[in-house]
């Protein structure tokens, strides 16, 4: 193991020099006899070794060898592009050094990035942040769409002055990179000072930079008033990342790959801020092996306290000492009695492990039980933003009993966000579309527009009415003659 893969090398030095003391004196007290009163049976080698695996058990504890794929990804990409007026010049692949600078994050954004988050900050003569960081690419690119080199900002562009303000942004031991897009010009100061300033405080807060220069290490005119020429400074990016731990990115290098790489600790980063899994009880394991070493070469007299030693460490025992059953085992009974009905044996045989089966099972087993809230705990590592890739077949279960316990929670807000993410990461699973539909709740349907009512019947007269108009009619009348008629 090197020295990069541990969390804090300092302690590696003092503990293997008091191991290497511990060993020369167990050797000296061997050809030595008389340099020490020795017992019957003891050897004063192996007890030198011992305590030379205990020594250095507790330094490589302390150091905390990592290595390992981590469970969940996570990254966090700081984009830093440049938008001083040089930028606008006419040497770049695309067109203008903006155009090419857009097109090459625009192949970044063109598809989900699982478990990597994206900042955006401009840099000219000042800083300039845009977004914090997050995972939205559509609003990523609009934002750098709003801009143009040279409308904001102080004149000019001020790398060992602007890369500090931006890494002052990254939170503390979260893992965290900068990406840095531009044509390299340095004009505030001279290129040694802006990289001495700029190496020292990204190195300080361990915060490797990839560069990705556009333009050409050849004068270029600038459109805009006044006849302006600008020369692109990619060796200077190169010194700069590499002095920070990162690297010169190539034009046509593919720059998903990189960060998802990172991401998932295949390619290395600094360790204060390295997502690898530590291992510490490795050095306990050790300091162990070392003090069982110890005690059987110290001799008959050691030989005779041992049982005394064990009545000693008898009260600090669990009254009920039994053998430690295996995880496996343990998740063998709590799945028959989880499949037979008996819920009280399976939360009883329930396992305790970090394996992704043995968290499905126990979530499975809290939910049958009524604890979202356990659930939800014991399914955090798995549910995460970002999943390995190829996506893992424990992923989608986990995803679909954590968005079951947040509905029991009557929170559907989270669940559907759950199943959300599913579908990003795989398109078309029958389980979430079907429970995404049946949160996503149709609208009621709209009552009817009432109908207009026919038009009233004209009103009856009335009987008195009517009587008059009779009345009327009999005045209009002519009237019969009356008497006699003649013949």
């Amino acid at each position: 193991m090197t020295a990069a893969a541990f969390s804090h090398p300092v302690f590696l030095l003092p503990s293997a020099a008091l191991a290497l003391a511990a060993l020369l004196l167990g050797l000296w007290a061997q050809l030595a006899p008389g340099f020490a009163i020795r017992v019957v049976g003891q050897r004063p080698l192996l007890q030198g070794l011992g305590l030379a695996l205990v020594l250095g058990g507790a330094g490589l504890g302390l150091a905390e060898p990592r290595w390992g794929t981590p469970e969940v990804p996570r990254l966090t990409v700081q984009v830093v592009v440049d938008a001083s007026r040089s930028m606008a010049a006419l040497d770049g692949a695309a067109g203008s050094r903006w155009a090419t600078a857009l097109a090459a994050l625009d192949r970044l954004w063109a598809q989900p990035n699982p478990g990597i988050r994206f900042s955006l900050d401009l840099l000219t003569g000042d800083t300039i942040p845009l977004l914090p960081p997050g995972e939205d690419r559509t609003l990523l690119r609009d934002a750098l769409r709003a801009a143009a080199p040279g409308d904001l900002g102080s004149p000019g562009t001020s790398l060992g002055r602007g890369l500090p303000q931006v890494a002052a942004q990254a939170e503390a031991k979260a893992p965290t990179v900068i990406l840095l897009v531009g044509d390299g010009e340095e004009t505030w100061e001279s290129r040694p000072e802006a990289l001495a300033r700029a190496t020292t405080f990204l190195k300080g807060a361990h915060l490797p930079l990839y560069a990705l220069a556009v333009g050409r290490d050849q004068p270029a005119p600038v459109p805009g008033p006044g006849e302006q020429v600008s020369t692109a400074q990619p060796e200077f990016l190169r010194q700069l990342a590499e002095g920070t731990g990162g690297r010169l990115l190539a034009p046509e290098e593919d720059l998903a790959l990189v960060f998802q790489r990172l991401a998932q600790g295949l390619e290395p980063m600094p360790m204060a801020r390295s997502i690898l899994p530590a291992h510490p009880e490795w050095g306990a394991w050790l300091a162990l092996a070392g003090v069982g070493l110890w005690l059987a070469a110290a001799g008959r007299p050691m030989r005779r306290w041992r049982p005394f030693l064990l009545l000693l460490l008898a009260p600090a025992l669990p009254a009920r000492a039994a053998a430690p059953v295996p995880e496996s085992i343990r998740a063998w009974v709590a799945q028959a009695a989880l499949e037979r009905g008996d819920l009280d044996a399976a939360r009883r045989w329930q396992p305790r492990g970090d394996l992704p089966a043995h968290r499905l099972l126990a979530a499975q087993i809290a939910v049958r039980a009524a604890d979202p809230h356990g659930a939800l705990a014991i399914l955090a590592p798995l549910t995460g933003q970002g999943s390995p890739r190829p996506v893992p077949p424990w992923r989608a279960p986990a995803l679909l009993l954590a968005a079951r316990a947040w509905v029991a929670l009557d929170q559907p807000g989270e669940a559907r966000q759950l199943l959300e993410r599913l579908l990003l990461e795989q398109p078309g699973r029958p389980e979430a579309v079907h429970n995404l539909q049946t949160l996503l709740k149709d609208p009621p349907p709209q009552p009817p527009k009432p109908k207009k009512p026919p038009p009233p019947p004209p009103p009856k007269p009335s009987q008195g009415a009517r009587q008059d108009e009779l009345e009327g009619m009999r005045q209009r009348l002519p009237r019969k003659p009356s008497g006699v008629k003649d013949l």
